[in-house]
């Protein structure tokens, strides 16, 4: 597969996900009103996947049981982990090692998770809702060999 068709699969998966999680217009959420802690600590995993030597790095397996069956490379390895500690409605980002940025703002957070915009500078805007712990994937472009993918986790004290 070449690296066209890999952007292109990552791609088409991120709108698989999301639909998943639930994409959704801003006004699309839910009318409950929100919960007096609007603390939306979110854990973010960027990796790169190539078709090079290499195996999944240990600290990526999660994420690759979620994707081998969706994508195709040999190798996936952890380039950055961060932890951005947010509001609703406070934007944070997160530099990819392309010095591309990836934006991120909880939009609304509720029992069934938090509707979360999202920004990969040059890639893909969307929404997304993600239920806390659970991982949204996003493929954020070619890199190097192979293609970056983000992960990002609500992670909030229930």
């Amino acid at each position: 597969m070449g690296r066209s068709s890999c952007a292109r699969a990552l791609l088409a998966l991120t709108v698989s996900l999301a639909g998943l999680v639930g994409v959704g217009a801003p006004g699309a959420a839910s009318a409950q009103a929100a919960p007096a802690d609007d603390r939306v600590p979110v854990n973010v995993i960027v990796v790169h996947t190539s078709n090079g030597k290499g195996g999944v790095d240990p600290r990526a397996r999660e994420l690759d049981a979620k994707l081998k069956k969706q994508l195709r490379y040999k190798s996936m390895r952890v380039i950055q982990e961060e932890r951005v500690d947010l509001r609703v409605d406070q934007v944070g980002t997160v530099l990819l090692p392309d010095g591309r940025k990836v934006r991120m703002r909880p939009m609304h957070k509720n029992d069934r998770g938090v509707l979360m915009a999202v920004d990969v500078e040059g890639a893909v805007k969307l929404d997304a809702r993600a239920p806390n712990h659970h991982k949204v994937v996003i493929g954020a472009g070619e890199f190097e060999d192979g293609n970056l993918a983000v992960s990002i986790e609500p992670d909030y004290d229930e």
